[in-house]
C-alpha cells in the first residue's frame, strides 16, 4: 500500500490519483530500470542519461515518500509492492507505444553505449554459458562504435573500453538494427544481427524476446 497520502486531488477518481502519483515524465522509467535490475544510483543514472543526477535524487526521494521504493542494501533501491504491482503497466504501456505510436528512431536517439546497456537488461542469465563470454560489437554506421558485453550468469556488465579479457563473439550490426532487438521490434536471429564465433548459434536464446525480462 502506498505509504503517503497525496495532496488534496482535483477529484475523487482512481485514474486521477494514479496520474498525480506516477504521471510526471520520469517516475515510470525509473520503475522500469528497476524492474530491469538497475538498483543502484549509478545504474539507473545511466538507463535514463538524459535525467539530471539531482532531478534523479529528488524523483527517488518523492518514490520512497509515496511508498513505490524502499532502501536496498548497501546504498541502493528497490521497488516495494506497490511498485512492482506497477510491471504490467510499464510493460503494456511499451506493447501500446509500439503498436500505435513508435516510429523509426532519430540518429541522435541511437547512443551505442546506451543501446548495449538496455541489450544488458534483457539478457537471459539462465540461458548463459557457464563462465565468461566476452561479445564484440562493431556498429558499421558508425566508425568509433565498438562496445562490448561481458556476460556471466549472474552479471552482465556494458563496456566502451576493451575490457582486457579475448574476444569469444564478434556482432557486426547498425544502431538501428539493435534499436529495434532492444525495443522488442524486431527479434533475434535477425539477418541484420550478424554473429561470428563458436557460439553464434546460441547467442539469439541469451536474450528476451521483447524490451522486457524473461517471466
Amino acid at each position: 500500500m502506498v505509504v503517503q497520502k497525496l495532496d488534496r486531488l482535483a477529484e475523487y477518481c482512481p485514474v486521477t490519483a494514479a496520474v498525480a502519483a506516477v504521471g510526471d515524465r520520469w517516475t515510470l522509467l525509473i520503475v522500469r530500470e528497476l524492474l530491469l535490475g538497475s538498483h543502484r544510483f549509478n545504474d539507473i543514472h545511466r538507463g535514463l542519461p538524459q535525467l539530471s543526477r539531482t532531478l534523479l535524487a529528488g524523483r527517488l526521494r518523492r518514490m520512497r515518500a509515496t511508498g513505490l521504493v524502499d532502501s536496498y542494501p548497501p546504498g541502493g533501491y528497490e521497488l516495494t509492492a506497490a511498485g512492482q504491482a506497477l510491471a504490467p503497466l510499464v510493460w503494456q504501456l511499451g506493447d501500446w507505444a509500439r503498436q500505435w505510436l513508435f516510429g523509426h528512431p532519430d540518429p541522435a536517439q541511437l547512443d551505442a553505449g546506451w543501446l548495449l546497456w538496455r541489450l544488458r537488461q534483457i539478457v537471459r542469465h539462465d540461458r548463459l554459458p557457464p563462465g565468461r563470454t566476452v561479445l564484440e560489437f562493431q556498429f558499421t554506421d558508425d566508425p568509433q562504435g565498438t562496445g562490448w558485453l561481458v556476460a556471466r550468469p549472474g552479471d552482465v556488465t556494458a563496456c566502451c573500453r576493451p575490457p582486457g579479457f579475448d574476444v569469444d563473439l564478434w556482432v557486426n550490426t547498425d544502431r538501428p538494427a539493435l534499436a529495434q532487438v532492444v525495443v522488442g521490434r524486431t527479434r533475434l536471429p535477425s539477418p541484420q544481427v550478424r554473429v561470428h564465433g563458436p557460439l553464434a548459434a546460441d547467442f539469439p536464446n541469451w536474450f528476451s524476446a521483447g524490451s522486457r525480462p524473461q517471466t
